[in-house]
């Protein structure tokens, strides 16, 4: 079962969905925008921004090597430094 679901959209985006109706890529201007917020929700539900994680950080950067090591030991020395004080 479908909900509606009411929207206002501008008249630029209304001719293109009917362009895109016109010319085959859906049913109606309805069967476009389900589509197109169905695509949205799966690159942006949080599995997919999960994912999209593990597989920027599934190899280490070797370009970010020193970076780490020298927020590693900056932040070392700051935690030693305010046990001093």
């Amino acid at each position: 079962m479908s909900v509606p679901v009411t929207t206002r959209l501008d008249q630029k985006t209304v001719k293109a969905l009917d362009q895109a109706v016109a010319a085959g890529q859906g049913a109606n201007r309805g069967a476009l925008i389900n589509q197109a917020v169905r695509q949205w929700l799966a690159l942006h539900s949080e599995d997919a921004i999960a994912a999209s994680y593990r597989h920027r950080y599934a190899e280490p950067d070797p370009r970010q090597d020193g970076l780490v090591a020298r927020i590693g030991a900056f932040s070392a020395a700051a935690c030693l430094d305010d046990d001093k004080g």
